[in-house]
């Protein structure tokens, strides 16, 4: 098991390697490699195996066709040359024009007329070998004398076997003898010779003819074929009479079509019966074929850098844009400066990239606008916060003085006591921070009737509010700010008056208070909705207007409005314009609960 695990770590490393992240099918840069590569080599090998098919097939046709053409022509030169030995051989039959004299030499018996045969034989045989160049050697042996007459070359042996030479064929009384040592005295080149037959049987008489000491070279010439060969010749039951490669084919060996392992065997029959095999070195053979096969490798090599090449340009030319663009992201994740992107010159990118840059525009503006949103909503939490140290405390203490004024039979001590109590709960509850209009005006009277025990009900709250309206929901701890703001600037000293209004007005909510107090300058309607609270604070809650502007923008998303019309006389308005909004739009994670009145 650790085996195996560790082979499926091994895995996963390699799949997740440089290589896979470089070049993998899940990358760009991958499927831009890959793609090239494809589009480039599928053509190239293909268009590449067609060539090598026909290259191949019509280069060995032509090696083919041309090895068995020059081996045809050495054929026929061979039998020509053969050809050529059986005409000189003929003039010194008897029926030639040399042997003619010489079986008048034969059937002479006058000494004078023999001599001057003879002169005309030795005379006619060295005409008859100057007018044929490939001959060399001639003469006549005489079988019964066992001597060499005429001859126009010194021999190396003055009576040669010639039953003896290697027989190629045999026509008759002519025998064709395949190449053999010369009998030539001061050469060692081999020759092809005839050999014919005449006289009788008392008196044998032959004639004798071989090729100069160039005819082989020239007839078995192997560097006609253009490349590694040699010759074999065989008569026609296969026996080898002669053989550029003795060691492989011995003379009197049985050649029998066998093949060699590096060589091509091509072979021609002659008339005659006798063979010529010519064999060519496979190596050589191939050698062109090998020679395109270089080239075309070098060719799908060069193809094959041009596209990695062309494929790293156009990853460049792709790349530049979309490293913009993660750096563009980059910032606008880590909050620093945003600079737009500059344009590449390429009209495609460059739309992508005015719409990017109007897309990071519009992004920042956005977070700026959240961030300042988040900053106002943790500052209003902050301040509740402050308002809310430690108030069981305070509740237990309150209620201990409500128990010991009902106790001692104080009423109004005991209803004060409860009515700053509910107050209390009510402004500093942690829980439910959107309520119902009925929530919000029952509280508002409850501290109104605190203040009006405190200023011995100098002073008088009216509401006009339809029931209908009661169940609209909005920020708790609203109208009490507004209601305190007039009762400690607005309120003459006696008759004070404060109207706590509201109306639905189509998709709205208007909430009003108005007092008949003496009114603010614009100076301080402006200081008051700013948040300067300095001037507030020295009692009743503290709690300044600016709290309410932020915490009805917040619960409407900026939709809600308040507005404060001050005139000298005519006291103070402060009106609230509220969307109408779905009772379940309040209930956020504090959720909406009815607030007890106990």
């Amino acid at each position: 098991m650790r085996q195996k695990s560790q082979k499926a770590d091994e895995e996963m490393k390699l799949n997740t390697g440089p290589l896979r992240k470089s070049f993998g099918r899940d990358t760009l840069r991958g499927q831009m490699y890959w793609t090239l590569l494809t589009s480039a080599m599928i053509p190239l090998i293909m268009t590449g195996t067609l060539a090598l098919y026909s290259m191949t097939s019509i280069l060995d046709n032509k090696i083919e066709k041309g090895i068995e053409g020059n081996l045809q022509r050495v054929l026929q030169t061979l039998e020509t040359t053969l050809s050529n030995l059986y005409d000189v051989s003929q003039q010194m039959s008897f029926e030639g024009f040399v042997g003619a004299d010489m079986k008048r030499l034969l059937e002479t018996n006058d000494p004078f007329e023999a001599a001057q045969i003879n002169n005309d034989i030795q005379r006619n045989v060295n005409l008859l070998n100057a007018s044929n160049l490939n001959t060399g050697l001639m003469f006549y042996y005489d079988g019964k004398e066992q001597r060499l007459r005429y001859e126009t070359l010194l021999t190396r042996d003055k009576q040669p076997d010639l039953s003896k030479l290697p027989v190629m064929a045999v026509r008759g009384d002519i025998t064709y003898n395949s190449p053999h040592l010369t009998l030539y005295k001061y050469n060692d080149t081999p020759v092809f010779s005839i050999v014919r037959k005449m006289g009788d049987a008392e008196h044998p008489l032959y004639a004798y003819v071989e090729t100069n000491s160039k005819v082989l070279q020239q007839v078995l010439n192997k560097e006609q074929y253009g490349m590694n060969a040699f010759h074999l010749l065989t008569d026609k039951n296969g026996v080898v009479l002669y053989s550029d490669k003795p060691e492989w084919f011995p003379d009197g060996s049985v050649y029998h079509d066998q093949q060699r392992q590096d060589y091509y065997d091509f072979k021609e029959t002659a008339q005659q019966g006798w063979n010529l095999v010519v064999f060519i070195s496979k190596q050589d053979y191939h050698r062109e074929s090998r020679t395109w096969m270089v080239g075309f490798s070098l060719v799908a090599g060069l193809a094959l850098i041009i596209s990695l090449l062309l494929a790293l340009r156009i990853w460049k030319v792709v790349l530049g844009p979309l490293q913009g663009m993660h750096r563009g992201l980059r910032d606008l994740t880590n909050r620093r400066a945003q600079v737009g992107l500059p344009a590449t010159g390429l009209k495609e990118f460059d739309y992508l990239i005015d719409r990017f840059n109007g897309m990071q525009h519009q992004i920042g503006e956005l977070i700026l606008e959240v961030e300042h949103k988040v900053k106002e909503q943790q500052e209003i939490e902050m301040e509740k916060l402050m308002a809310q140290i430690n108030p069981h405390f305070l509740y237990n203490t309150v209620n201990t003085a409500q128990w010991l004024a009902r106790m001692n039979g104080q009423q109004e001590i005991d209803r004060f006591l409860s009515l700053f109590t509910k107050v209390l709960k009510y402004n500093l509850a942690k829980s439910g921070k959107i309520v119902t209009l009925q929530d919000e005006i029952q509280s508002l009277r409850d501290y109104v009737e605190l203040q009006q025990i405190r200023y011995d009900y100098e002073f008088d709250v009216r509401y006009d509010i339809p029931q209908q309206i009661m169940e609209v929901v909005l920020p708790r701890f609203i109208l009490q700010p507004i209601v305190e703001n007039a009762l400690y600037h607005g309120l003459p000293e006696t008759g004070g008056v404060i109207v706590v209004s509201a109306e639905d007005r189509l998709d709205h909510i208007v909430i009003e208070v108005r007092d008949n107090g003496k009114g603010m300058t614009a100076a301080q309607i402006e200081d008051m909705l700013s948040g300067d609270k300095d001037s507030h604070q020295s009692s009743g809650m503290g709690i300044g207007l600016n709290y309410v502007v932020r915490s009805l923008s917040s619960f409407t998303e900026g939709r809600s409005k308040l507005a404060i019309t001050s005139a000298d006389p005519g006291g103070t308005t402060v009106s609230i314009i509220l969307p109408k909004l779905d009772a379940d739009r309040g209930r956020d994670g504090a959720g909406h609960e009815g607030l007890g009145r106990g």
